[in-house]
């Protein structure tokens, strides 16, 4: 009956820890990858009024409007994290790089009004390894989860004040996670349990960009909702004891939708201050259903119980000249999950992102660069679901972007 615990208590965790993908608005672990441009990125995301590169196909479409003749982006973003964790059984950690690229490429295609865009970015993802010298060991030791976002997108450009667009998403989604699996008391050896699943789903990006006059400018962008059914296998190895599995397993998860605002403003022709607000659903998801060919789990409901989460920008930036342009920004955001479902592979809690940028553009291509800095606040976890994560959680991050962009 022990392993029959474990396995659905992985399975709490797993999917839970899925579907926080997108519950927290700062990148780390399985968190959502908000950086996927380094001018925006260096202006901490503030940019879904100004969105005036390729890199508006994700941040939105509707600024395609502003863009003329064929242009691409090409980027890629290294993540660091630094996550330290101190608990009654004893500590953890995890340092896990991870370097994930971004690429854009837009055209009107000779045509006054519309341009036609596409992106690959990966929007969701994690990597992380805590080792198996930990106190939550059975709950979880290593992941890589990805969702890689392919957006053809169409942009029309209204008249000169509005334009209008929208991305056709198709995420591709795959997980892969560990941790290890008491099989009996000593001298049997530990086993470890490892899932393995995927899915491809699909979803809708508009937007719209208003162009009030040369100083004022007012954005909105949208991701409607989606379903990721990772469906796949569960396997436990142990040295000495037949294989275990594996064991068709599906975790479906609904993704909530997401919607933003932002005001842009222009004192001077050189310099322009960005405010933005993000809403995230994440009220919406209250349990998760697990679906197993394994009787002791199947038809399991996971209780979620998340919030909805806010995200608040500021970011400016300010030309020097022609060539040289400098960033900075400030963004807070709030946690989707309480206490009693907080994981080790989501250590979720409000944060503070700093940002800084600078870039440098010369007749047909530019170069850009961001540095991010993450500060998570500590959280003191008691009487959650996976008690032996109870304890003091301390995260922070730090990322570094270039993105390089060409008119062809």
């Amino acid at each position: 009956m022990r392993l029959s615990h474990q396995a659905k208590r992985f399975w709490l965790v797993a999917a839970a820890s899925i579907c926080m993908a997108t519950a927290s608005t700062a990148f780390g672990g399985a968190f959502e990858v908000l950086q996927q441009g380094a001018r925006a990125s260096g202006q901490a995301e503030a940019f879904v009024a100004q969105a005036d590169d390729p890199s508006a196909i994700w941040y939105n479409p509707g600024g395609l409007g502003q863009l003329q003749g064929t242009n691409a982006q090409v980027g890629g973003y290294l993540v660091v994290p630094d996550y330290q964790f101190k608990g009654a059984g004893g500590t953890a950690s995890n340092q896990q790089m991870s370097v994930l690229p971004m690429i854009y490429v837009e055209s009107d295609f000779g045509t006054d009004k519309l341009r036609f865009g596409l992106g690959l970015n990966n929007v969701y993802g994690l990597r992380e390894d805590y080792g198996l010298n930990t106190p939550f060991k059975d709950v979880f030791t290593r992941g890589h989860l990805y969702t890689i976002n392919i957006q053809p997108t169409v942009g029309y450009e209204v008249n000169e004040h509005l334009s209008v667009g929208i991305g056709f998403n198709i995420y591709a989604g795959s997980a892969d996670l560990e941790h290890a699996q008491v099989l009996g008391a000593p001298p049997t050896p530990l086993g470890y349990l490892k899932l393995r699943g995927s899915d491809i789903a699909y979803g809708v990006s508009p937007g719209v960009l208003w162009k009030i006059d040369d100083h004022n400018s007012i954005g909105l962008f949208y991701h409607s909702p989606f379903t990721l059914h990772l469906g796949g296998t569960t396997t436990i190895r142990a040295t000495g004891i037949p294989t275990i599995g594996p064991s068709p397993t599906n975790a479906g998860v609904e993704v909530p939708q997401t919607a933003g605002i932002g005001y842009a403003f222009k004192p001077m022709n050189r310099w322009k201050i960005e405010t933005d607000a993000v809403w995230s659903n994440w009220g919406a998801l209250q349990g998760i259903r697990i679906q197993s060919s394994n009787p002791l789990f199947n038809n399991q409901v996971i209780s979620t119980k998340y919030h909805d989460t806010w995200a608040f920008r500021l970011g400016t930036q300010y030309e020097i000249n022609k060539n040289w342009t400098v960033r900075g920004g400030y963004q807070y955001g709030t946690s989707a999950a309480p206490q009693a479902t907080f994981s080790p592979l989501v250590p979720d809690s409000n944060y503070h992102l700093f940002s800084a940028g600078l870039g440098y553009a010369k007749d047909n291509w530019s170069i850009d660069g961001a540095y991010i800095f993450i500060l998570r606040e500590t959280r003191n976890i008691t009487d959650s679901i996976n008690t032996a994560a109870d304890g003091k959680w301390n995260t922070n991050m730090q990322g570094f972007m270039v993105s390089f962009g060409m008119k062809l």
